[in-house]
C-alpha cells in the first residue's frame, strides 16, 4: 500500500518527535492499532474521509475510539491532524509511520506465499536460503494461496522469488508453445 506524500511527511515528523520524547515504541504500537482499526472498519475510514462531517465531531470520535488506548502524544497528534482538516490522511500517516519505523529498527518484512501452511522449520529453511542479514530482524508474513499448487513465493522489499509449481507449469506451457518442431494449425 502506498502512502500519500503528505502522509509520509506527517509520519516523519511524528517519528522525529517520538524519538525526541523517547516514545518511539509506544507510538509505533499506537500507529499499528490505528492502522488496523481503520483497515478493519470501513465506516471509520469513510467517516474520516467525509467532507460532510465536521472536524469537531471527528475529533470526538477519534478521542472515544483511541482515547484510552493511545499514548498522550498520539492523542495530541490526532487532534492536531484533525484541527488542520487532514483526518483523511490518518490511515496513510499510520502506515507510513509503521514502514519508517521498520526501516529505523532494521526490520526486514518477508512475505511467504504457499499453497498450504508451512511448518516453522520450513519457514526457517526458506529464510536461511535468502541469507537474511544477521544485524536485522525479520518479520514474516505468511499467506496461503492454493492456486500456486505447491512450492512458495517469497517477497522481500521489491525482490521476488517464485518457486511455485504453477509458475513452473506456465514456463513449460510457454516452452512448448515455442517448439519449432510442431506445426501450427
Amino acid at each position: 500500500m502506498r502512502e500519500s506524500l503528505a502522509g509520509n511527511r506527517y509520519a516523519k515528523s511524528l517519528i522525529v518527535l517520538s524519538i525526541e520524547k523517547n516514545e518511539l515504541d509506544a507510538i509505533y504500537s499506537d500507529m499499528v492499532l490505528i492502522s488496523e482499526t481503520i483497515e478493519h472498519s470501513k465506516d471509520l475510514d469513510v467517516l474520516l474521509k467525509s467532507p460532510v462531517v465536521k472536524a469537531d465531531k471527528k475529533q470526538e470520535i477519534l478521542t472515544s475510539i483511541f482515547g484510552k488506548k493511545a499514548s498522550e502524544l498520539t492523542k495530541q497528534f490526532l487532534l492536531l491532524i484533525s484541527s488542520r482538516n487532514r483526518e483523511a490522511l490518518i490511515g496513510d500517516i499510520a502506515n507510513a509511520f509503521i514502514r519508517q519505523y521498520k526501516v529505523i529498527k532494521k526490520i526486514v518484512v518477508t512475505e511467504i506465499t504457499s499453497a498450504v501452511k508451512l511448518a516453522e522449520d520450513q519457514k526457517k529453511q526458506i529464510l536461511h536460503l535468502l541469507n537474511t542479514v544477521e544485524s536485522s530482524s525479520v518479520e514474516v508474513i505468511e499467506k496461503i494461496n492454493p492456486e500456486i499448487i505447491g512450492g512458495f513465493i517469497v517477497r522481500v522489499d521489491d525482490k521476488q522469488i517464485d518457486a511455485s509449481i504453477s509458475r513452473r507449469l506456465d514456463d513449460l506451457k510457454q516452452n512448448f508453445s515455442k517448439n519449432p518442431y510442431i506445426a501450427d494449425f
